[in-house]
């Protein structure tokens, strides 16, 4: 169950190549209070990650001390730099009811602890991708899940407006809707790092994100053990 489990969770890729050396970008704008409070705004109370640290911590430490969570992370972004210290994750294998055999992954529900801090740095670095990706015209203008101010509800809207536009003229409209499974399981780095840089994104950021995708490892935690 357990090479199962991992060969469904971690499909094989391609090797990742890190720098030959770590070098500061100079383009890399320093981690604000502002985007760390942001971050951890989006945070609700959760389990702990494989630390122990609920995210309820690191809201203390910041309402405390508002400098020290920038300046503990900025270095890390200045150097485009994710540490397979940070990438590691509990999987806890929970058993889906019902199911005849549990030899199968299909038959467990997995849960993943990550990080709590790890957390924090990957949504501002998302939310720095997502402003680069969109000042750019790197994202599809019906694109609406994972964009601010925009939900499943726009897509509907989005959706009803095609197909009425299509129907004024007597025209017969069909929809198509694909399930993709396991997609960002199986994001090519060396293709989404091609995308970035063909798309204008900073160094910096095409460095951490080959980084983040890169030497990542799991523990696979079944009933506590």
């Amino acid at each position: 169950m357990n090479e199962a489990l991992l060969g469904h969770s971690f499909p094989p890729m391609a090797a990742f190549s890190p720098p030959p050396r770590l070098r500061p970008y100079n383009s890399a704008p320093p981690l604000t209070e502002e985007e760390i409070a942001h971050a951890l705004s989006k945070f609700s109370s959760s389990a702990p990650d494989p630390d122990g640290i609920p995210y309820l911590t690191w809201k203390w430490v910041n309402a405390i001390n508002g400098s020290s969570l920038p300046q503990y992370r900025s270095r890390l972004v200045s150097l485009g730099y994710n540490p397979a210290s940070l990438k590691v994750a509990n999987r806890v294998v929970l058993d889906k009811p019902g199911k005849p055999s549990y030899y199968s992954p299909s038959s467990v529900r997995i849960i993943v602890l990550l990080r709590t801090v790890s957390k924090i740095l990957e949504r501002i670095v998302a939310a720095r991708l997502l402003l680069g990706a969109c000042s750019r015209g790197l994202i599809h203008p019906n694109q609406c899940g994972s964009l601010p101010r925009l939900s499943t509800y726009d897509t509907c809207l989005t959706l009803m407006n095609n197909v009425k536009t299509l129907q004024r003229p007597g025209l017969k409209v069909s929809s198509l809707f694909l399930d993709i499974k396991a997609g960002f399981d199986n994001v090519d780095n060396p293709t989404l790092a091609r995308i970035l840089r063909e798309g204008g994104i900073p160094p910096y950021l095409l460095s951490w994100v080959a980084f983040f995708l890169g030497e990542r490892s799991c523990r696979l935690v079944f009933q506590d053990a």
